[in-house]
């Protein structure tokens, strides 16, 4: 099976080294890469309050950190000749996941491996690949 679509997923909990991975996973498949990051309300709310911090200082301070993410994995794309769509959603991961495959028509999913990513790796209807 051929993959010409990956959607790279990114949390607030992503390690800046998957992008890397997933733009050379799609240099050496001539792939188009969809990226989206995000924003999970729940976990907002839940720092804000373990930080005792106003949610929306949260929010803000999540979203500025997923575009950084976005912008970084765009550069990194653009260098290397592959084709992207940046993303920034509010919502829950599992949910916009399975969305977007659909919509996008996506072949395979790119996730970083750690404990909640085995949702995803349950729930998708495409193949994920866990880095």
């Amino acid at each position: 099976m051929e993959f010409k679509r990956y959607l790279l997923v990114l949390t607030s909990e992503t390690d800046q080294a998957i992008l890397s991975t997933a733009v050379q996973l799609c240099k050496n498949s001539r792939a188009k890469l969809y990226v989206m990051f995000v924003i999970e309300p729940n976990r907002v709310s839940r720092l804000a309050s373990l930080t005792h911090q106003k949610v929306k200082a949260i929010y803000d301070k999540t979203e500025e950190n997923g575009w950084q993410l976005l912008y970084l994995v765009e550069d990194e794309a653009v260098e290397n000749g592959i084709w992207t769509s940046l993303h920034l959603e509010e919502g829950n991961l599992l949910e916009l996941t399975k969305r977007y495959a659909e919509t996008y028509q996506i072949d395979a999913l790119v996730i970083r491996k750690k404990d909640e990513a085995k949702n995803v790796f349950v729930s998708s209807s495409v193949p994920v690949i866990g880095l």
